[in-house]
C-alpha cells in the first residue's frame, strides 16, 4: 500500500486530551483522536513518489528556516458536516498573520480554503442519539517545528514523524 504524506504543526496539548475525556467524544465519535496525534494540517500531501518525498523534505526545511516561530490561540471548536451528527469535532485556531503566510508557502494554489483546526474525533457514531455538550475551550500553542508526517491509520500513533524542522534555523 502507497504510504500517504501530510505536513503539520506538532499539538500536543494536554488540554485538548482533557476536554476530549471530559465530553466523552467516546460515546459520540466512533474514531477518537490520542494526545500523540493531535496536529494542525498545513498541507496534506498524499502519496508521493521517493524523489517527490525527498523533494519535499527539502523544501520543508528551507520554508522552516524562513519562520520564526509564533504563538496560535485555540479559541472555539469547529465541526464539518451534519450540524446535529458532524462527521468531523475539532478544536479552531484562530487564524494569524504568520500561520496563513506559512499555509500559504507550502500551498500556494490551494483549492479549498485553509481552515485551521485540530481534529479530535472523526466519524459520529450511528448509535448516538444525543447532542454533542456545549463546551469551550481556550489554549495557546508555540510554533517552534513544522512536521512530514506519514499516515500509518492502523497504527497508533497513526502519524510518524517523517522529517522534522525547527522554525528558524538552517538545517
Amino acid at each position: 500500500m502507497e504510504r500517504h504524506y501530510f505536513i503539520a504543526i506538532p499539538v500536543p496539548l494536554l488540554e485538548l486530551k482533557q476536554l476530549s475525556e471530559a465530553v466523552n467524544l467516546n460515546h459520540y465519535y466512533q474514531q477518537v483522536y490520542g494526545q500523540e496525534d493531535f496536529h494542525l494540517t498545513l498541507h496534506f500531501l498524499g502519496g508521493l513518489t521517493e524523489r517527490e518525498l525527498n523533494e519535499w523534505q527539502c523544501r520543508l526545511k528551507e520554508i522552516a528556516a524562513t519562520v520564526q516561530p509564533f504563538t496560535l490561540t485555540i479559541n472555539h471548536l469547529v465541526t464539518f458536516g451534519n450540524e446535529d451528527r458532524p462527521r468531523v469535532f475539532a478544536a479552531g485556531v484562530e487564524e494569524t498573520t504568520s500561520l496563513l503566510r506559512l499555509a500559504n508557502q507550502l500551498a500556494p494554489e490551494r483549492h479549498k480554503p485553509f481552515v485551521p483546526h485540530i481534529t479530535l474525533a472523526k466519524r459520529w457514531n450511528a448509535d448516538c442519539e444525543e447532542p454533542l455538550p456545549d463546551m469551550t475551550l481556550q489554549a495557546k500553542i508555540n510554533v517552534t517545528e513544522l512536521i512530514l508526517y506519514e499516515i500509518h491509520p492502523a497504527d497508533r500513533p497513526r502519524y510518524r514523524i517523517n522529517t522534522l524542522a525547527r522554525c528558524g534555523k538552517e538545517q
